[in-house]
């Protein structure tokens, strides 16, 4: 925290007070509290970095002792993560990059940038001597090291940062000076570097006539935010916005800061496609949707905090990292909503969350058509895609008619299996059902606000939990016959608040972004055509694609492509899977399935492929990373334990078949369900340890699970399965 003009322990007391009493006039019927973590930091801290990357909370730096106090043993000496996906998870430490504190930090593209700051360069108990300086690091989680990139074009600290389409922006803040008196200098223009140029360049954007520090900055629906903070007056609550378009400056509705604090050292972030706002207060608030106020968004902080960081968790929940208040720094994380941390409890769309990853708990390890099954119902129709879960509800697609003139989704209780609801509409496009052709293929997704779904009929959609129809798009009439010598396939994917969907088909094929809450196409992108039924992957903030001859990140703003791999084979089934720097392909063709570095531009096959298996191929199912290996099985059921970082092959043995669903990890174990209703666990040591087979009567291929808390929920043409442990019955 950066030290304010002139203050006194009265002048403290003052605020403390009057905050106390516009504390008391908060209204706080129709309410919900965070709830504290029992994990606490190992230093009270302020002034901080936090984000998430994966499954992973980082945070960085910042300052702790004593407020106002500032030496070299006031720089936090701590660079952590956390687990956000385990139970009981500890603080991991990791390599520590520049002391400092009052600097930006965000994550894109998988890396973590640290963005200027302040550094104190004297000893404890000497004459403060605080500095503001110019560089600017990047963190590779995959590596475990830092390195540097372009510096600031001059010292910069008590700004703030904001990424927003591949771009880092710099608002506000000052140059300290180096701790000599009258030597601060404000900054009365921001910056802005694309993280898509090597090497990176800042430049200036539009200057204001205003200055401010310790402040909070975001970007929100194409404009950037510039709220609270302090200048040469004193605390503000100023809102400043520059429209990115047309690099105007204008005045936004101004922040309620309380007493005499106002929004100083306050924290924005944008969640569930709204702007959240957290100043010195209890009451969280966000902008209203005709953007003229701050409303009261119902979320109360167990503590006031300032001078912390907000920090979403996908659109699942939202963190406040430590921070501090009138007495001291904290070292505390509240949570909202609570317990929503576990994604045991959800199964948004294909693979889960992209990942084929589990955080789920509580499976039995073996199972019969006589033991732990819990329930298994009859679905309307028939359906090829995978079930999603949200809320103890799953929800399925499916297609009724000899000539798939009817589709249908259903949505039923993961306690019973009883049926819900369950709602059918006239298909925009029938054709004659085959077993050669896809029916109710691709896979929905799920989130909090709605069922989004898709059918090879054209037909895209939105429902509410409770199954009304929120609006729908006819696709073929849009971007003509959706064809195919075997239908199509490809799932939804989220990213935010947008639907991604990939239409590679012998017809002019897209790549299409609509808007979740009204189903608007926000951006298309026409290709090549290719026929491909794989899904698209978003990870890292990036989406990536491996389709029929090409491996490539697009950026999911704007549906620009980053980089691609090109001369492939047989990438027509299995969608893409992203670890840390490495994307790994799959194919059915030997040679082709592929580990590809991160980064680069336009064509990087002669520069980052990193390893290719002469021996493993992928067939309907797409490989699974877990730890140190990439498993893959082929059309003959072959499974293939690959190291992740040579490609070398380490094991293979027969399956009884081959997969259509994905292979998942959970709860310690692998899982490769044959589409014949076997099921192999392995132990996900890289070792050919069995834990147990299993069989299950099913009336055609398995296509599609999901893992959560307790329950397998397995998917074939006519039959949803719920496996789960039952009690044992006493003789």
């Amino acid at each position: 925290m950066q030290k304010m003009i002139t203050k006194s322990q009265k002048f403290i007391a003052v605020m403390a007070f009057s905050l106390g009493l516009s504390a008391i006039a908060e209204k706080p019927e129709n309410i919900a509290k965070t709830e504290t973590w029992d994990l606490k930091f190992p230093d009270a801290t302020a002034s901080l970095g936090a984000c998430v990357v994966g499954e992973f909370l980082y945070v960085h730096g910042g300052h702790t002792g004593a407020t106002h106090e500032y030496s070299l043993d006031n720089h936090s000496k701590h660079f952590l993560r956390l687990s956000l996906g385990r139970s009981n998870a500890k603080w991991e430490k990791l390599p520590v990059g520049t002391l400092a504190q009052g600097f930006g930090m965000v994550a894109h593209g998988g890396r973590i940038y640290q963005i200027g700051g302040s550094q104190a360069t004297n000893a404890k108990g000497k004459p403060p001597n605080l500095r503001s300086i110019s560089k600017c690091s990047v963190f590779d989680p995959q590596t475990l090291k830092w390195s540097l990139t372009t510096p600031l074009p001059e010292p910069r600290s008590s700004h703030d940062v904001a990424l927003f389409d591949g771009k880092i922006y710099v608002t506000g803040g000052w140059n300290m000076g180096n701790g000599k008196p009258r030597g601060k200098k404000w900054y009365r223009h921001g910056l802005v570097a694309d993280l898509a140029q090597t090497p990176l360049r800042w430049r200036k954007l539009p200057p204001s006539d205003w200055v401010v520090r310790a402040h909070a900055t975001e970007v929100f629906a194409g404009k950037l935010y510039v709220a609270g903070g302090i200048d040469e007056s004193g605390t503000r609550n100023t809102v400043n916005v520059l429209n990115l378009k047309t690099g105007k400056w204008s005045v936004g509705p101004e922040f309620p800061g309380q007493g005499r604090t106002k929004a100083f050292g306050m924290a924005l972030c944008v969640w569930k496609d709204r702007l959240y706002a957290s100043a010195y207060s209890s009451t969280i608030r966000y902008l209203s949707d005709d953007v003229s106020r701050w409303e009261d968004a119902g979320i109360r902080l167990q503590k006031r905090r300032y001078f912390h960081r907000m920090v979403p968790v996908g659109r699942e929940s939202l963190l406040f990292v430590a921070g501090a208040n009138f007495e001291s720094h904290l070292d505390t994380i509240e949570e909202y909503p609570v317990a929503s941390r576990n994604t045991g409890k959800h199964w948004p769309g294909f693979r889960g969350d992209g990942t084929s990853h589990s955080h789920a708990s509580g499976h039995p390890e073996e199972w019969s058509d006589s033991r732990n099954v819990h329930w298994r119902v009859s679905l309307p129709g028939y359906g090829q895609s995978s079930p999603v879960v949200w809320n103890h509800r799953i929800f399925t697609t499916s297609t009724k008619g000899n000539q798939s003139e009817k589709i249908t989704v259903t949505a039923r209780a993961l306690a019973t299996g009883r049926e819900i609801w369950s709602k059918s509409y006239a298909s925009s496009n029938p054709a004659e059902r085959s077993r050669m052709i896809s029916q109710a293929a691709p896979t929905p997704v799920v989130d909090a606000n709605g069922l989004y779904v898709f059918f090879e009929s054209g037909d895209l959609m939105a429902l509410s939990h409770k199954g009304q129809q929120l609006w729908h798009r006819n696709l073929s009439k849009d971007y003509g016959p959706l064809s195919g010598h075997h239908g199509l396939g490809a799932s939804l994917a989220q990213h935010q608040g947008r639907l991604i969907l990939l239409l590679d088909h012998p017809d002019p094929s897209y790549l299409i972004c609509f808007e979740k809450q009204t189903g608007k196409t926000l951006w298309e992108v026409k290709r090549e055509k290719r026929i491909s039924w794989a899904t698209p992957v978003v990870a890292d903030g990036a989406l990536f694609i491996s389709s029929n001859g090409i491996l490539e990140e697009v950026d999911p703003a704007n549906g620009k492509q980053r980089w691609y791999v090109d001369g492939l084979s047989g990438n027509t089934v299995a969608s893409a899977t992203v670890t840390g720097n490495l994307v790994f392909t799959g194919s059915s063709a030997k040679g082709q399935c592929i580990a590809v570095r991160r980064g680069g531009e336009g064509n990087v096959s002669k520069t980052h492929v990193a390893w290719r298996s002469q021996e493993a191929t992928s067939s309907f199912g797409s490989p699974l990373v877990c730890r140190d290996w990439i498993y893959y099985v082929s059309k003959a059921g072959i499974l293939y334990c690959v190291d992740k970082e040579s490609g070398r092959t380490i094991w293979d043995r027969r399956l009884s078949n081959s997969t259509w669903a994905s292979p998942v990890f959970g709860d310690g174990r692998l899982y490769f369900f044959c589409k014949d209703g076997k099921t192999l666990v392995l132990e996900a040591d890289g070792s050919q340890t069995v834990i147990s087979e299993n069989k299950l009567s099913v009336d055609g291929p398995v296509y599609g699970v999901a893992l959560i808390d307790d329950h397998i929920i397995v998917r074939s043409g006519t039959n949803l399965i719920c496996i789960k442990k039952q009690p044992t019955i006493k003789e």
